[in-house]
């Protein structure tokens, strides 16, 4: 598909880290997202589009319209078992046979740029360099502090940024997404041929942790949480029936039982909370200002017009808890803290926590980890020339139908799927021009599998299995059209489908080769371990040299009393 002028659209495609559904203003959110709700107003918004429960994967089909499975990155590598990095698929980077739409693109003569969070390998292999981008400038690993190279959790206890293919120094001032942007603008300014089509991937930090944002940003959300998350999860629960996200009869999902009322807590804590969900909703507002920045560039330069903006999050919200004694003992260590009157410097280290993730899902189910529909449930916008404008779809779309939908756009030839790692996903072209138009046939499902939680999606069904310890490892059958928040289980109800879609799951789950992780696997808890282990290993001296110590009086006055005696 080609403008007016008969010149292939550029595209920007704008990935958000652990955002849900409702966290753009134009979704029902708090947070005051101008630009990012010019960009659903004037063009399609989709309410029930689905990605990864986990970062990487989802990242890996957004980019290559591939099963996540078939293109090496199954899981995390912070999240697997010892051992599973070695089995096919499970590499948790790029493999070299997969191609990015970056490389379709840059082929058919487009510039090619990306910054942010890359999180798909660092080698001479999967860097964006060697996966047909032009330009980059990325954060290598899964997070990272927004201002310096210092980590997240004790087990990345430093980052590495990457600027065309090689590691790099941050500039002076930095901020991920201010800089992000600058970088992108920098690729625009030194691009050899001003009339090319460009493609610019840019995956922001915003929102994980640690959630950080300037104070300006901050200010105006300080009372917005006040009242606690369980008054919030009620109120997007509200907003949900109000934008038509859910019908108005729809059932909110149930509250796990093993979290806390709000009035539970400390007024203290209660504070800590507020203040990390005000820097939440700032981080975002800073977010879509740097957008609006690099907006206005494009238009300046007059590349605006001819551009489609395609904006989507990875997963769900972020319920890990990263408050846990030697998670805090590491990050004192490291220099973070939460003192609410330095919410805007570097060493701020924000957090949301299981029950503000669960209010952020809400009305759906389960949060990041779970293949629950508040884990894999995101926004996802198209926006620009020759899409229609202010249209709302409701139909069931995936995260690897991006790749296939921008070479519609750019008039490119569906790819072969004799190819060695295949595009899995459809195009949502024909449902964008002509909304009765469905992306997926009654009878064409969607498998999906990642730490352990999986799911298969056929018409307007689901089954979900969802991993503990929230999850209970067992199937369930939903019809997500009538009860998106998972409420009533129809496995007894309707066995046949319930069979039926098991058995389409497994024929997927082979297709791709999905690999079950052991017994008593968490992702969170697989990160946990991993980051007490380091932990162990690189503070024994401090820890050994005081029991040394002790052990050397002991004995000395053991000596003394005999002496005495």
């Amino acid at each position: 598909m080609k403008t007016k002028a008969q010149q292939p659209p550029n595209f920007v495609l704008i990935l958000v880290d652990d955002s849900g559904l409702m966290d753009f203003s134009a979704f029902g959110g708090e947070a005051r997202t101008p630009n990012l709700d010019q960009l659903a107003q004037n063009g399609v918004w989709f309410n029930n589009f689905h990605t990864s429960p986990v970062c990487a994967p989802s990242r890996a089909m957004l980019i290559t319209g591939s099963d996540s499975h078939l293109t090496g990155v199954a899981n995390l590598p912070e999240m697997l078992p010892e051992g599973y990095a070695d089995r096919p698929g499970y590499a948790g980077e790029l493999n070299e046979s997969v191609k990015t739409v970056a490389t379709r693109l840059k082929a058919a003569g487009y510039s090619t740029y990306a910054t942010g969070k890359w999180h798909l390998g660092h080698s001479e292999t999967n860097l964006p360099n060697a996966k047909g981008f032009d330009h980059s400038f990325i954060l290598g690993g899964s997070g990272a502090n927004n201002y310096n190279t210092k980590g997240y959790v004790p087990m990345k206890p430093e980052a590495h940024w990457y600027r065309d293919g090689k590691e790099t120094d941050l500039p002076q001032d930095f901020y991920s997404s201010k800089d992000y942007i600058k970088s992108t603008i920098a690729f625009h300014e030194s691009q050899s041929d001003p009339k090319a089509p460009f493609f610019s991937y840019i995956a922001f930090q915003a929102i994980h942790a640690p959630i950080q944002a300037p104070d300006r940003f901050v200010e105006p959300y300080r009372d917005v949480y006040k009242a606690g998350w369980d008054v919030l999860r009620q109120k997007r629960y509200e907003k949900a029936k109000a934008l038509g996200i859910i019908p108005a009869d729809a059932a909110m999902s149930a509250i796990f039982p093993q979290f806390r009322k709000w009035e539970e807590i400390s007024p203290k804590l209660q504070a800590e909370y507020v203040t990390d969900m005000a820097v939440t909703a700032g981080m975002l507002e800073a977010m879509d200002f740097y957008i609006g920045e690099y907006i206005q560039y494009l238009k300046d330069s007059g590349r605006f017009d001819n551009t489609i903006f395609i904006v989507t999050s990875d997963n769900g919200p972020d319920g890990g808890d990263y408050r846990p004694t030697i998670a805090k003992v590491w990050q004192k260590t490291m220099g973070y803290h939460k003192d609410p009157d330095r919410v805007g410097d570097a060493g701020y280290y924000g957090d949301i926590g299981p029950e503000f993730a669960a209010a952020l899902s809400s009305p759906f189910s389960f949060f990041k980890y779970y293949t629950g529909e508040g884990g894999v449930r995101t926004p996802l916008i198209v926006s620009g020339p020759n899409i229609p404008q202010g249209r709302t779809s409701n139909v069931f779309s995936f995260i690897t139908d991006v790749v296939p939908t921008m070479l519609d756009l750019a008039g490119l030839p569906t790819p072969s799927s004799n190819e060695e790692v295949p595009i899995t996903g459809k195009s949502l072209l024909r449902h964008i021009q002509n909304p009765a138009v469905p992306v997926y046939a009654k009878d064409e499902g969607v498998g999906l599998e990642a730490a352990n939680s999986a799911a298969y999606f056929l018409g307007d069904y689901k089954i979900v299995k969802n991993n503990i310890p929230l999850g209970d490892q067992t199937w369930h059958l939903y019809n997500l059209k009538t009860d998106p928040g998972e409420t009533r289980d129809l496995a007894q109800q309707e066995p046949e489908r319930f069979q039926a879609m098991i058995a389409a799951y497994d024929a997927y789950a082979k297709n791709v080769g999905v690999i079950e992780m052991p017994e008593g696997y968490s992702a969170e808890g697989e990160v946990n371990r991993k980051s007490v282990t380091y932990i162990v290993k690189h503070s024994a001296p401090f820890v050994l040299i005081p029991l040394v110590l002790l052990l050397l009086l002991g004995v000395l006055w053991r000596r003394y009393r005999r002496v005495k005696a």
